[in-house]
């Protein structure tokens, strides 16, 4: 069961421990929508890819949370 040690969860791990897990751009936005509220979010759209995506899912994961980042920024 998870306890929130280092390896429990890459959100964890990006978001608490400080830990480099999909790309740059995939845990800075990571990073960035966690200090905007929106971990449940993110949390939501991470569980749609696979612990290790290949190189057009990370694409993906990328475009994904930076449209949720618009939504939280208001830019939509």
């Amino acid at each position: 069961m998870p306890n929130g040690k280092p390896g429990d969860s890459p959100y964890t791990d990006i978001v608490t421990h400080g830990r480099d897990v999909y790309s740059t751009e995939v845990d800075d936005l990571i990073r960035d929508l966690d200090s905007l509220g929106a971990a449940i979010d993110v949390h939501d759209v991470l569980n749609e890819y696979a612990l290790d995506p290949a190189e057009d899912e990370l694409d993906a994961l990328a475009a994904d949370l930076r449209e949720l980042k618009r939504e939280y920024e208001g830019d939509d």
